[in-house]
């Protein structure tokens, strides 16, 4: 998915991946390097009932969590060590399975307009500017469910 030269050695940033969504009907991942903004996120998306959400902290580690769970939602840093969010999101793009499925943006970026016209471009449901509301982030998630919570075909092991 990814050319060699983007991804990581072997150890990948992954925290720890949970699969709470297993009978649960929205898995989500969570791209994020700063390690408390993704706790944050990922303790406020598993408050909700019905989602389910992991964490990693770059491009290569959520390239490994594709390979082997049906993301059906993702949360990307637009700022991440190495390739980039928006990177990250253009690999994405050109993959099948990934044509479709909403994508929510963080940016800490103080250009935020000029990266919320690009990210359009791109198919991102919306770009949160940070730091950003906790109620912000719940409805962008809840809007990328109601258009197309299902529009990621599962991935075979």
């Amino acid at each position: 998915m990814l050319p060699n030269s983007d991804v990581a050695p072997a150890r990948a940033s992954v925290d720890r991946v949970d699969r709470p969504w297993f009978g649960q009907t929205l898995s989500i991942l969570v791209v994020e390097d700063d390690v408390a903004v993704a706790e944050l996120v990922r303790t406020l998306l598993n408050r909700e009932p019905g989602w389910g959400a992991t964490v990693v902290h770059d491009a290569a580690a959520a390239a490994e969590v594709f390979k082997h769970v049906n993301v059906e939602l993702l949360v990307l840093d637009v700022n991440l060590p190495g390739i980039s969010g928006v990177e990250l999101l253009d690999v994405l793009r050109r993959d099948p399975h990934w044509r479709e499925p909403p994508v929510i943006l963080m940016s800490a970026a103080p250009e935020q307009a000029a990266i919320q016209v690009t990210l359009a471009r791109k198919g991102a449901i919306r770009c949160l500017a940070k730091p950003f509301d906790v109620d912000e982030l719940v409805a962008a998630v809840r809007e990328a469910a109601a258009c197309c919570v299902r529009s990621a075909p599962a991935r075979s092991a």
